[in-house]
């Protein structure tokens, strides 16, 4: 149909036999887009017996926005809107580049004013910077290739090099973060790495092997908060009835199981192998929440409980 419009507009009397051999398909197939156009878009099209093709018997304009509707147009729009926030993240150019084909041909009468003031969006941490990055990354997974690479460990904070074996790159919504999931050779495993700590890479010629029956969706579904340890665990938290609602509101893991309690409060339980990342969660809701399982991770809240008494002890003593 652009086709056909453009040799339209320069009245060069396209017909269905020409189309059909451009595209390789039939002249019925040709014939009912002419049709489509002209009986559902409006368009002027007419057939010049002695030229042997259509043309426009006035001046007419296809666009795009015929198949849209309003909240359709606006929907696009705000994509747009929402996009700019992530310059610099994988496919942003791609994308970007697609929407402004689609959104030069919509009328000045599908305005942003409607949609914008019943939403807003918040603002994502800058990613920019990590562009180069990503660039490598994605090449690296899909040529298989090694990556060398000077990452500083959030844990320890010490700066490591090693070489990794990129399988995917991941985006966490409640971290607000890109996540790299890899084989590491210095760990001997896999592991997960935030990319804005990975300071320098560099793709390597070797090749790599995915790990067999490697499945991300089996690993994510392993971790909590993107972490993930050596050991399974059965993680049982109970919250106040304080805290139930906004507990309620949300899908903390994949395997999580909710037990309402009589007094209000719940039970949460699920299955992961990153304590240390389960331990910083629970310490969020303070009094309102309990650790009943697994002890190794209910000796790791009271110790920080205890290490906090001491430190606001002796804070007090000072003051006093």
């Amino acid at each position: 149909m652009y086709l056909l419009d453009e040799q339209l507009r320069k009245n060069l009397y396209p017909n269905c036999t020409i189309l059909a051999e451009y595209f390789e398909v039939s002249r019925k197939t040709i014939q009912r887009d002419v049709d489509y156009m002209r009986d559902m878009l409006g368009a002027p099209i007419e057939y010049h017996r002695r030229k042997k093709g259509f043309y426009y018997r006035e001046n007419w304009t296809f666009l795009p926005s015929a198949f849209l509707e309003n909240n359709e147009a606006e929907a696009l729009k705000a994509t747009k809107k929402v996009l700019s926030r992530y310059m610099g993240t994988p496919y942003y150019d791609e994308v970007s580049r697609a929407l402004d084909k689609v959104l030069q041909y919509l009328p000045c009468s599908f305005g942003e004013s409607d949609l914008f003031s019943v939403y807003s969006f918040e603002q994502p941490a800058e990613a920019r910077e990590l562009s180069s990055r990503f660039v490598i990354l994605e090449d690296a997974i899909r040529q298989k290739l090694k990556v060398h690479v000077v990452y500083d460990a959030p844990s320890s904070g010490a700066r490591t090099e090693r070489a990794i074996h990129p399988y995917r790159l991941h985006y966490s919504h409640s971290a607000q973060a890109w996540y790299l999931v890899a084989y590491c050779e210095l760990r001997q495993g896999i592991r997960t790495f935030v990319v804005g700590r990975i300071k320098t890479l560099r793709l390597l010629k070797a090749h790599f092997d995915i790990v067999p029956d490697f499945s991300l969706e089996e690993y994510l579904s392993k971790t909590f908060d993107q972490v993930v340890g050596d050991a399974e665990h059965e993680v049982s938290i109970r919250f106040s009835a304080y805290q139930a609602p906004w507990i309620r509101e949300r899908q903390w893991h994949p395997t999580q199981r909710i037990e309402p309690l009589d007094d209000g409060g719940l039970t949460i339980r699920f299955r992961v192998s990153g304590l240390d990342a389960v331990k910083r969660w629970v310490m969020r809701y303070g009094k309102e929440a309990e650790v009943l399982e697994p002890q190794e991770l209910r000796e790791m809240v009271r110790n920080e409980v205890r290490e906090m008494g001491v430190v606001y002890g002796e804070s007090d003593r000072s003051e006093v």
